[in-house]
Formats: C-alpha cells, structure tokens, sequence
C-alpha cells in the first residue's frame, strides 16, 4: 500500500527550520535508515525461542524459512524453497531450494540445512516453545522426548530437495512452515555461539545483525546478497521506548520513522495533526483476561467466570481506551479468521446477571472471595484497562489489585502459572482458526506461550484435533466453530476486545505493506524513501 504523496525535501526543511528557531538538537534520518519503535526489549533473537511479537519484529527481518506469508494477502508463497509440492493424500511436502541463496555468512543454503534448523528447534536441548509448530512430522515428537537420534519424517534429498513426511494429514502444516520456529540457520553459528545465539543471530533473511544494546535499540543492515533482492534500507534501527509519551514526542522530534502506537487519548488530535501520517487496518488478534484454571477460585467454578465476563462494559473500554479502535470480542476467532462466528452472543454487560452468577458460584456480593491480583505488563494502554476491569468488577463486590511486571519477567510468570488473572493478547501466527483455538485452549498447550490459562475440556480437544487432521474448508469451519461455543461456554477467558492497527508513519517513505498480521510483520526490505533513486 503505498503511502501518500508529499516532498520529503519540503517537509524536511520546514522540521530543520522549526528546529533551528527554537534552538534544538536534532538528527534528520538518511534516506536509508528506517528508525522502528518497540515498546520493550525483544527477549530473544533466536527463532527457535521467538513467541511474541516484539522479538518476532526483529527475527522476522534476520531470517526466513523455506515458504512465507504473503504479507497482504496471506497466501503462503515460496521463499527459500523456489517451488513446493503436496502429495494427493497430504502427507509429503517435497521443496525445491533456490539456487544463490546464502546465509549472512556467506555460506549457500543447502538441504542439509533445513534438516539442521528444523531438527534443532525439535531438540530437547534448545528447549524451544514452539515444537508444536514442526510435531506434525513424523517421529518430531519421539525426537524431542529423546526416543530417536533423529526426525524421521526429514528426508534430505539431494543438495537441493528436500521432504517433509507427516504422520497423518495436517491442514495448517504449510502455514506453520512461515512461522519464525521453522527458519533456517547455518549450524557453524548456532555452535559457535551456543546458547548466546539468541544475541548473535545468523540466517539468510533481507537484513544482518550488527548489534543490540540491551534496553536502547537493536540494529540491523542490508544484505548484499539477499536472493529477494537488495534491500532499498541500508540499515534499520529497531529503537526500544517503552512509554508511550516518551515515543510519541520522539516521533513529533524526527527520532523515529515507525510509531507502532498512539498514546491513549491522542488520537483525536493525531487524526487533526498528522493525517498523512496515521494508518489504522484490519489486525487478527483478540485480547483477553485468562484465568488460572488450575487455582482456585476459578478452577472448576464456571459461574465465577461467567460473573466476570458479565461484570465488564467491554463497549465502554473500546471507546474510552482504545476510542473506538477496537469492538467488544464475543468469542476468540476474530473477524478474518476463517470460523469466525458472527452469530455468538458471548458475554453482553449485564451487572445484574453478574451479581446473581456470583451468588451462584458461592460469593454473594463478593463474600468470602479474597482479593484477587491482575497482572499486566508495563504499558499505559494495559494498565488503564486494567484500572477499568478493576472498577467493573468492583461494582459486584471482586476485589481487584493491579500487578505492573516487566515484559520478559511477566512471560515467565505466565509460563509457570503464577498469575490468578492476566492480560493477553494474541496475533495470528498463521490465518487459520486452529492458531487460535489449538494453540491457545488445547490443553497439550496448557503452560506454553499460548494456554497460559491452562484451559482443559476433552469435548473442545476432540474437536479441534478432527478440525486439523481435515482438508475440507467447510468441515473445519464447522468443528471449530462448536468447539469455540464450548470454549465461550466455558468462560475459558474474560474476552474483551477485537482489534485493529494503528501507527504513525512518517510520509516520506513509501511501499509500506501494511499486514493484518500486524506491524512486526511488515516487510521492510521493500520500504524506499520518496527522494531515494528509482526501484
């Protein structure tokens, strides 16, 4: 999508005059730096350990995999792999590799390689929380347990053919071969470097590693040899700000090219002030309350659950904090997602029905229920809708304490179970429903990045495995259709919101794909500046 027209040499001049009248510092970008905000520091920079979209901004630029998303319209497209090929009964995936392409280091890319990387996601040793996405291949599983010394279903055919054999036909394999868990990386570096690859990461993506300073920014630059094509950024500067005011003053000053937020209650204004800069587009994603099904109070106590999502004015937060942005979540397939179900009713605001359900499940008007802690990670958008949740369901006697925790600290405690109530969010890995509802509510899932909740009901399990072993689009919809009724039945979350992107952009760059995966997955090798030399 290309951005609106404007001369990057006027709007320039006019920012160095004002700047200069009032006496300031500042930088004016080169025409080949793209300045990328994150709200944190990314965790990790290894694939095999990449589970949010923070580190997923910068991986997805380092690395690729042997297929990709279209980032428009997310047809799953040839990317190492020059051609692939599915066999009639869905079983064997063969994949032709490019000729040319290199790693960073300046070693071609060959079979081997990709027997290599997808092995050592699935080694129990790299300990990655995304095995599930290769568990499909055969004898994946017996690997990661330490029954086999290797991935049956890997076949190294040649220099430059590969297969991939399934146990049994799974409809979503293709789409999870896009995922960062299945890029490709030159065994010389992961050994190397060990377990500090995740600090110095090597693939064969549009853009190497220079460096990353903790806490204040990541960079990378142009590969040379990218079998995509140069990339027309010479260097990208993924810049860490973690308060939202402090970025957007930083975008107002010239220091960033890329703001992945605006700060709550701007919007109005940003909308009368940078009209050229604001983009807002479709995102599929959901956010969500979990719930710890495994501690009390809400393990086995449905009512409790159905009480709180009662309790809460979803519309009222959709307005005040993301002002209109967003729409109340009835379920857990967002509108996108094939299953999307626009006919669920879900948990309307109804504090009466609240009220009488926590009387049901044994706390009348709140008594005898302890105060219970929300956890939330550091942002101001969190913890302002954590302050309204605080408030609904303190109007039906649910004492709420807010929990402000440090991004990579609040991963862990959700992995291990800590937190009675947390916040969440999820961004479609791949556009299928099975990305949502498997990975998130199957309770094989329970404690990985995605069933934080712990979540189990073998109806919904039984369903959901039918839906992926499927090939029949119509079949599926349906499976995963009634499995998201039981899970919305269940109360399996508090679900509060669909949402959309917003971002600024500053107007002189152009040939900005603006992806419903979300802003992580934007493919900056392709992004110019507007007074930059022909394409």
């Amino acid at each position: 999508m290309n951005m609106k027209n404007n001369s990057a040499r006027r709007y320039g001049y006019r920012v160095i005059t004002v700047l200069i009248l009032l006496g300031l510092e500042f930088q004016v970008s080169g025409q080949d730096t793209f300045r990328f905000r994150l709200a944190t520091d990314p965790p990790t920079l290894d694939p095999a350990q990449s589970t949010d979209t923070t580190s997923g901004a910068v991986v997805l630029k380092v690395f690729d995999g042997l297929v990709e998303f279209d980032p428009l319209t997310l047809e799953v497209v040839p990317a190492v792999a020059e051609s692939f090929h599915v066999s009639e009964d869905g079983r064997i995936y063969t994949f032709h590799l490019r000729k040319g392409v290199s790693f960073h280091n300046g070693r071609p890319v060959v079979a081997e390689d990709i027997k290599y990387s997808l092995e050592r996601t699935l080694d129990p040793q790299t300990k990655s929380p995304r095995t599930w996405v290769l568990n499909p291949i055969e004898g994946a599983r017996e690997f990661t347990s330490g029954q086999a010394d290797h991935v049956a279903g890997i076949r190294v055919v040649g220099e430059s053919t590969v297969q991939l054999i399934l146990t049994e036909p799974y409809a979503p394999f293709l789409a999870q071969l896009c995922m960062e868990a299945a890029s490709l990386l030159p065994r010389e570096e992961c050994e190397r470097w060990g377990d500090e690859f995740k600090s110095h990461p090597v693939g064969c993506g549009p853009f190497e590693f220079v460096e990353w300073q903790h806490d204040i920014r990541v960079v990378v630059k142009a590969n040379p040899n990218y079998y995509g094509g140069v990339p027309r950024l010479k260097r990208v500067e993924f810049k860490v700000i973690p308060n939202e005011a402090t970025a957007f003053e930083e975008y107002k000053a010239g220091g960033l090219d890329f703001l992945d937020q605006v700060p709550p209650g701007q919007l109005l204004r940003v909308r009368q002030q940078y009209p050229e800069d604001l983009h807002i587009w479709p995102y599929l994603s959901i956010y969500y309350i979990g719930f710890n099904h495994l501690e009390p109070p809400f393990r086995d106590n449905v009512l409790l659950r159905r009480a709180v999502n009662y309790a809460v004015d979803k519309e009222k937060i959709c307005l005040a904090v993301k002002e209109g942005i967003s729409f109340p979540a009835r379920g857990i397939l967002p509108p996108g997602i094939p299953g999307y179900n626009p006919g669920l009713e879900g948990y309307p605001y109804n504090p009466r029905k609240a009220g009488e359900l926590l009387a049901e499940a044994g706390y009348p008007g709140g008594s005898g229920l302890p105060e219970i802690t929300l956890w939330h990670n550091r942002d101001d958008r969190h913890r302002l809708i954590g302050e309204c949740i605080q408030y609904y369901l303190g109007q039906i006697g649910i004492r709420i304490r807010l929990k402000n925790v440090e991004w990579a600290a609040y991963l862990e405690a959700c992995e291990e179970g800590r937190p009675l109530l947390y916040r969440m969010g999820w961004v479609a890995d791949y556009p299928d429903a099975d990305n949502f509802l498997y990975i998130l509510l199957h309770s094989s899932q329970a404690g990985s990045p995605g069933n934080y909740a712990r979540y189990s009901n073998p109806e919904f399990d039984e369903l959901v495995v039918r839906a992926q072993a499927s090939t029949d689009p119509e079949t599926r919809v349906a499976l995963y259709r009634k499995a998201e009724s039981i899970a919305v039945e269940d109360a399996a979350w508090l679900y509060v919101y669909y949402d959309r992107e917003v971002a600024l952009i500053k107007p002189f760059w152009e040939n900005i794909i603006l992806s419903p995966q979300g802003d992580f997955t934007i493919p900056l090798h392709v992004i110019r500046h507007k007074d930059g030399p022909p394409p």
